[in-house]
Formats: structure tokens, sequence, C-alpha cells
């Protein structure tokens, strides 16, 4: 019979899924709110002391848990425990290990708390390929769906990254340009003076928009031109490549539907060539 290693975790097995689907909302959770607290400059950290530590906590177990999962090479599951923690070092554990160093304590040396500090969290998001393979291989659902949904959530995420980004250029820059009285970007009058939702909505539209190209963001210094050039760049490399795949997907949601379809017009191609009635 095969010896069975103590301590040793199958990497499709029932277990180990629901835990990627555990720590995926973690660092769906540490995508939403890091850029956030960076981007709008929430210096604040007694609201956010608890999950940040349960945040850590959850990590840090995915760093022991990832060291005891098995791993596959051609095709056949290698269950060794040295094997797996050697393919782990070879592989993600110093990025895991980077994303969990408590820079958080840094801030006792400095004069006042920065969320900058907890920007190591997202190493994290590369992790996110590895989970939506995971669920192609062991869930019911079909990949295209995945897929679709896989394509949906980077749309979403690089929109809510990127209108951090907009809104720090915001307080960076300032909201008046004081040598000429200009205001800086389109539809930013005032902004720092509303309540956080409204400037959360207003930098995730503005966000949303400049990615398809569409939006005339108005810049005025050189960071904040620079800023809106990559964005564009970004987000219209992206909706194609995005918008192209979909389409792709779609198409091929049902195959077995789309090979009759095939077979169908060719019939009827034939029938028509030969004049059959």
């Amino acid at each position: 019979p095969e010896k069975k290693e103590p301590f040793v975790i199958q990497q499709e097995g029932k277990f180990r899924n629901r835990w990627d689907c555990i720590i995926f909302c973690v660092v769906v959770f540490i995508l939403i709110t890091v850029p956030l607290r960076i981007g709008f400059d929430i210096r604040a950290w007694k609201p956010w002391l608890a999950p940040d530590y349960l945040t850590d906590l959850l990590l840090v177990v995915d760093i022991v848990i990832c060291s005891m999962t098995t791993y596959e090479v051609d095709g056949e599951m290698v269950k060794d425990r040295k094997l797996i923690w050697q393919n782990y070092l070879k592989g993600l554990f110093f990025f895991d290990l980077a994303s969990v160093l408590p820079l958080d304590f840094i801030w006792i040396w400095l004069p006042s708390y920065t969320p900058w500090l907890r920007a190591n969290r997202l190493i994290r998001v590369i992790r996110f390929p590895y989970y939506f393979s995971q669920w192609e291989k062991v869930t019911s659902l079909k990949p295209s769906v995945i897929r679709i949904f896989k394509s949906t959530f980077v749309i979403l995420g690089l929109a809510h990254v990127i209108g951090c980004g907009f809104f720090l250029v915001i307080i960076i820059e300032g909201m008046m340009d004081e040598t000429n009285g200009n205001k800086d970007f389109t539809g930013t009058d005032n902004i720092l003076d509303k309540p956080l939702a409204s400037k959360y909505i207003r930098a995730f539209y503005w966000s949303f928009v400049t990615m398809t190209g569409y939006n005339n963001t108005n810049p005025h210094t050189q960071l904040e031109t620079i800023f809106s050039i990559v964005v564009t760049m970004v987000g219209i490399s992206l909706f194609a490549t995005i918008i192209g795949t979909v389409g792709s997907l779609v198409t091929n949601l049902d195959s077995s539907a789309l090979y009759f379809r095939q077979k169908m017009d060719g019939i009827n191609d034939y029938m028509k060539y030969k004049r059959i009635p």
C-alpha cells in the first residue's frame, strides 16, 4: 500500500478548495481596502485594527497550508513533504512572505500613521490566476463562465485601483493651480470637501470612462497628464483584449449547439447549391 505522508493536503481536495475560497475573499478585501485607504489618504487606523489583524493571521496560516499542499508534475501528484517545501520555496513563498511583513509597526517611529505601510499586502494579488485556474479544474461550471467572470473581475478591480490612484493624484497636486487658477481634472470642483462615498463614485467613474478612451480628463500638470495617458493606454489595451476574449467565450458557451448550427448551415447551403426544395 502507498505510504501516506503526515500533514499533507491534497491540492484538489475539499479542504484546500474551501480554504482557497476563504483566501480569495481575503485578497479581494485587501485589493479593495488597501488602495482605498492609500488613494483617499484614510489615516484612521483604529477602525481597521481588527480586520487588518484578522487578514494578516489568515495570510500567515495560508503560507503554512501552501507549504503542505501537494503539487502535480507530469500528471502525477507529488506528496513528499520535502519536495513540496522545495517546490514552494522555488515558487511563491518569498512573495507570500513579503506580503505579511509587519511594516505597520514602523509607524511607531513616524509622526503619524500612514496607510502606505500596508501596501505590501497587495503582493498577494499575484495569486488570483492560481485561484481561477484551480476553480476551472474542480468546479462543475463551464470554463467559459469562469473566464467571463475573471474578465469582469479584472476590469472592475483595475478600475477600482485606477480610481484610487486618480484621487491620490488630486491630493498630491491639490485642487487649485496657484499660478494660473485652473482647476485640476474635469468635474473635480470642491471634491475634497465631499463625503468619502461621493469622492469614490466620482473617482471610479473617471477611471472607468478614461480606460475606454472616452473621457476628456483635462489635465493641467505633468503628473496628471502622464497619469491620464498611462490609464488610457492600459484601459484601451485591456478592453480590446477582453472584448475579443469574451466574444469568443460567449460563442463557445454552448459548443454542442454551435456545432449543430454549423452543420445545419452546411446542409442548407448544399441544398441551395443542388436546388433541392
